[in-house]
């Protein structure tokens, strides 16, 4: 095995038997271990090594008191792309730069062939998206020659491609560090000191490629070979495509616009997302984009291919070590660029994504924005410009909702939309109290910071929205106890004012809910994620159906009941107003069908939680779910920290393990088939609650098939099914995220 630039020195192992067989130094026989050995005079240790180790197993690491766990993770794996620097560094002796190509005539700026621009443009592309999916810029997009010092290119359909590029990619950079949803593994904001062409503005760029554009319709109209015809008309394409994706990153950008001038100079300036007719027309020019991507995927073709055994992605035009010295001092991330229909298959995903979070300019209260991320985070959860979007598009200046409206004016319209809290309402005293309002104001710019975390934390991946998730109960514990001191302070007041009506707990219930959601999402979050063991389901679905569910319930219901005896009052009120003989006004119905929606939905999961937990008893007591052995695990250590981010709240008070060991010790002494028809039970009343509301959305017609599949093998379980088996089920999460399908072989 040659050695590059390592020195070798003795080489001991230890096999599994506790021998500790002696591989041949490097170098002559008696030599000091210190000295260097010279280059000639290296010896191959291959097969000494390999005698060595042939006792060793799979998975079975060399220990010794000098190497332990803490070196073998920071050893140097030799011989692999990934780890040794001196496999894939090396390769090209002078790594080729935009002069050094240009010179030796590997770089061409004039008269470049279509099927050329084609090639390098597709190759662009790819490295675009392999930079989105978080790799270095260096590595990636940089690696394109043309995109150094584009303004020395001469060919006018490379050289407006080339800038157009840059400005994509910074109004991307722009966009997720705008948002700020992203964590080290998912994005690298690094350019390395590239300015992506700064002194040019986007609108410049557009014009430099609609002149291209001209230029190549009329070369079109002078060629008659159809072959090169269709190759003019494939780089057409592909020039429109960039045109129009740039315009929409331009157009959907928040844009600065100044508020007030005083004295020529303008004093307050804010950032502002596209209006709802703006964002019309930016759909029908992402519509023309999505056309034109799916037309450039038919004609990968027509362009250059990337050489067999080079990592080039195109032979013209790249250089995948010249930026190597840019990089930091550590291990060379093995980057392996993307191929050109997976990427331009990506781009095509990505519009429709973009498309999709257009929709949020709709969202005018808080509630429907937060239901919009959260849906929208589980759908296209691993694009993160696609997720940074709308973060951007409903908060592009701090504390704004769209740049226009006061974020702590949306909650307010959120408290009463939910509760109807009745110091927001205009016909209450309270509502012009001067303390009230004071308190009122004061206590929503408190809690802003929290509902502006949680709404970001929407933004994030998966994985960490679980986590972020544990650390914001905190500041809900710490707005619920704002929130009960205000419910007190305005009841007090609604009491020395004989024409209020009283104030109980509404900012209280508020808070509450949202952080009953916050709290199931952590629960659910942990399923998705595949963190639980199996017999750890029974405790997480106890806690979602016996409580959390169940005073989400409560929550819902309550506000419910507030708000109708607030619109039974207010309707007295205009009855006594304009006299018995004129007719009713009719009474205004403040709950909406989403909310009905809510209601309906929040009480099927319940239930269906309630279905697994039975279930699991079932297999608990026929001794079906493997249990681990309680040298190794402490089921309360577990539970405790299942629910350690709920200790901080003290409402829902924290359910102790003590509660869980007796609920599940008379829950055991029932009979499996008992407990299976039960859970038969709940899985066919979620079913039936499901399907008695018209047009349901996706999700709710995945958890309708789950709940189908439940009931039916619950009921064959309580039957007699697979009686003298003794296999562990199993949990299908294929078709929803949180409800798995249960399955039990014979």
């Amino acid at each position: 095995m040659q050695q590059t630039g390592v020195e070798i020195q003795d080489l001991t192992v230890t096999s599994s038997d506790g021998t500790n067989p002696q591989a041949t130094p490097a170098g002559e026989e008696g030599s000091n271990p210190g000295a260097t050995v010279p280059i000639d005079e290296w010896t191959d240790i291959t097969t000494d090594f390999f005698d060595c180790v042939k006792d060793l197993k799979l998975g079975e690491l060399v220990h010794d008191s000098l190497f332990g766990l803490l070196e073998a993770m920071s050893a140097i794996e030799m011989m692999d792309p990934k780890m040794d620097a001196g496999m894939c560094c090396n390769r090209e002796a002078t790594p080729l730069t935009f002069d050094t190509a240009v010179e030796t005539g590997q770089l061409k700026l004039v008269n470049l062939e279509p099927k050329e621009c084609i090639g390098i443009i597709d190759a662009v592309y790819s490295c675009t998206v392999s930079w989105l999916e978080g790799h270095s810029m260096a590595q990636t997009v940089l690696t394109c020659l043309y995109l150094h010092k584009p303004n020395r290119v001469e060919c006018k359909t490379m050289k407006s491609f080339s800038i157009a590029i840059q400005k994509i990619i910074n109004l991307i950079r722009n966009f997720i560090f705008r948002a700020h949803v992203f964590e080290e593994e998912d994005f690298q904001l690094g350019t390395f000191d590239n300015n992506l062409c700064s002194e040019i503005t986007e609108a410049k760029a557009l014009n430099m490629l609609k002149t291209a554009e001209d230029d190549l319709i009329k070369k079109a109209k002078d060629v008659e070979d159809e072959t090169e015809k269709d190759a003019i008309q494939a780089l057409l394409t592909r020039m429109r495509f960039t045109r129009l994706f740039l315009q929409c990153l331009v157009s959907l950008y928040p844009v600065k616009q100044s508020t007030t001038w005083q004295l020529g100079q303008e004093i307050t300036v804010q950032s502002v997302s596209p209006t709802k007719n703006e964002m019309v027309d930016i759909v029908k020019s992402l519509n023309g984009a999505l056309e034109l991507a799916q037309t450039m995927e038919k004609t990968i073709d027509l362009g250059t291919q990337p050489e067999e055994g080079s990592d080039a992605p195109n032979p013209m035009g790249f250089s995948m070590m010249v930026n190597q010295r840019l990089l930091p001092p550590t291990f060379p991330r093995s980057t392996k660029i993307k191929d050109r229909k997976s990427s331009i298959q990506y781009l095509v995903e990505l519009i429709q994504r973009i498309k999709h979070a257009c929709k949020i300019v709709n969202c005018t209260n808080f509630h429907a924005a937060l239901n919009f991320l959260m849906d929208f985070s589980k759908k296209f959860g691993p694009c993160l410009l696609s997720r940074s979007i709308p973060q951007t598009l409903y908060l592009p200046a701090r504390g704004k909702v769209f740049g226009v409206k006061p974020l702590t004016e949306v909650l307010k319209e959120s408290a009463r939309a939910f509760i109807a809290p009745p110091v927001l309402l205009p016909d209450n005293p309270l509502f012009n109290h001067v303390g009230a309002v004071m308190c009122v104001n004061s206590f929503f710019e408190y809690n802003e910071p929290t509902f502006s975390t949680l709404f970001a934390i929407c933004g994030y991946n998966r994985a960490r929205q679980r986590d972020r998730l544990g650390m914001i109960m905190s500041s809900f514990a710490h707005l619920q106890d704002e929130a009960e001191r205000v419910d007190v302070y305005l009841h007090s007041l609604s009491l020395k004012n004989e024409n209020s009506r009283q104030h109980l707990a509404c900012f209280g219930t508020w808070v509450f809910y949202h952080c009953l959601r916050a709290m199931s999402f952590y629960l659910l979050a942990g399923l998705e994620l595949e963190l639980y063991s199996v017999h750890e389901y029974l405790y997480i679905f106890w806690y979602l159906y016996q409580y959390l569910f169940c005073w989400i319930g409560s929550a819902l219901t309550r506000a419910e009941t507030f708000l109708a005896e607030q619109e039974y009052m207010a309707d007295m009120k205009a009855a006594a107003t304009k006299g018995a003989n004129q007719k009713k006004p009719k009474a205004k119905k403040r709950k909406s069908k989403s909310d009905a929606k809510e209601i309906i939905f929040n009480h099927a999961i319940q239930t269906l939680c309630g279905g697994y937990y039975k279930a699991l008893a079932g297999f608990i007591k026929e001794d079906r779910i493997p249990e681990p052995l309680p040298t190794f695990d402490n089921e309360q250590v577990r539970f405790e920290h299942r629910f350690a981010p709920f200790a901080t709240l003290a409402t829902p008070p924290p359910m102790p393990y003590s509660e869980f060991k007796q609920m599940k010790i008379f829950l055991l002494q029932s009979p499996a088939t008992e407990l299976y028809a039960a859970a038969a039970k709940h899985f066919h009343e979620a079913r039936t609650l499901l399907e008695t509301f018209p047009n349901p959305d996706d999700d709710w017609s995945e958890v309708v098939k789950v709940a189908k599949m439940n009931f039916v093998m619950m009921n064959l379980l309580a039957s007699g099914h697979s009686r003298q088996s003794k296999l562990p089920p199993e949990f299908d999460f294929s078709c929803h995220r949180y409800f798995p399908i249960i399955k039990q072989r014979k």
